[in-house]
């Protein structure tokens, strides 16, 4: 069996490039950005005009007629959806010498977001807010393209500095689905990352629909909130059944209770737990429809909460109270006196 796949690669295959090396007469690889199921992706230039792209190889040479139609899909979508926040294919096609499919995309140059919230420990709620409003917005638009990412989760998001502020980044639409018109089907179990997958993701015949992905925007929005992954057994110490069975079965709390056993001190937004509650809904039906929806309502939490993000929370509002009236009456008693002298 090795030596079929072998002898099915094109003469001179590869299935690495070293810094330098070029690839397809168009690209000179500059480093290695990262590997996974669906390729190898590195930061290349533009032989003509050294331009630089994230350059994404297919990880197959052989004949998985499949996945390479996945990979092509890949980049047919990053083309329909119109979105600063969605990183760009610009050129895609495959290279007969190396074996290789490949998708030149807009580099998107920041850490992935697990990586900035890290370095960012102090996340303003304003820049939390732009963060998820980003996001929102670039899956509002993969939906209104008929697409759904179906493996949203940090490693998939990047986050880059544009005149001073955050930009967020959505990559790897490797195994989006068309959901409108005739392209709506059924797909086998086990697409994207347990961790922040819908469950209905995990069932044989499962149907694309934008819902997935408000599970997932739900599930991140907690993790920009508060720096912490939601599920409790999802540190290394646990089972994958104890797992398994809080994804799958156990109650969802509310997200304010869940911070405090994670041991999260910053104050969630008021509101939160509700829109928290219907993004991730068990049952696809009672959540948001899609992205649009899902994201309208968090910026309606925010709004909400505009007054407590302006200034300092007053826990005690009537000491404020009685500071003003005192300051009125010394105000009166100063007055009165220069009238009197006067």
């Amino acid at each position: 069996m090795a030596d079929e796949r072998s002898n099915s690669r094109p003469p001179g295959a590869r299935r690495s490039f070293p810094p330098g090396a070029e690839f397809a007469g168009r690209f000179r690889v500059r480093t290695l950005l990262g590997r996974g199921s669906m390729g190898t992706v590195y930061e290349a230039e533009r032989l003509a005009d050294g331009v630089a792209v994230a350059l994404k190889l297919s990880s197959l040479t052989g004949g998985d007629g499949r996945a390479r139609r996945r990979f092509a899909r890949e980049a047919e979508a990053a083309t329909k959806i119109a979105s600063s926040h969605v990183a760009r294919a610009l050129a895609s096609g495959e290279d007969p010498t190396s074996g290789c499919a490949w998708i030149a995309f807009e580099l998107a140059r920041g850490p992935t977001l697990d990586v900035y919230l890290r370095d960012h420990p102090s996340l303003s709620s304003l820049e939390a807010a732009r963060l998820l409003e980003q996001l929102g917005d670039a899956l509002a638009a993969a939906h209104r393209a008929g697409l759904v990412h179906r493996d949203l989760k940090p490693e998939n998001l990047r986050v880059e500095e544009r005149d001073g502020e955050p930009h967020l980044m959505v990559l790897d639409f490797g195994i989006a689905k068309e959901f409108q018109g005739l392209e709506v089907s059924a797909t086998a179990p086990g697409l994207g990352t347990p961790l922040w997958v819908a469950p209905e993701q995990s069932r044989e015949g499962y149907t694309a629909a934008p819902s997935a992905d408000v599970w997932a925007f739900g599930l991140v929005a907690f993790f920009v909130l508060t720096g912490k992954l939601y599920w409790l057994h999802a540190a290394d110490a646990s089972s994958l059944a104890d797992l398994a069975l809080e994804l799958l079965k156990s109650p969802i709390e509310p997200p304010s209770e869940r911070a405090r056993a994670l041991g999260v001190t910053v104050a969630l937004p008021h509101g939160f737990d509700a829109w928290f509650a219907r993004a991730v809904a068990r049952d696809p039906a009672a959540r948001f429809a899609d992205a649009a929806e899902a994201s309208a309502a968090l910026k309606a939490v925010w709004s909400a909460g505009s007054e407590d993000r302006g200034g300092p929370v007053i826990e005690r509002p009537w000491l404020l109270i009685v500071l003003l009236l005192g300051g009125l009456l010394a105000m009166g008693y100063a007055l009165s006196r220069i009238v009197r002298g006067g």
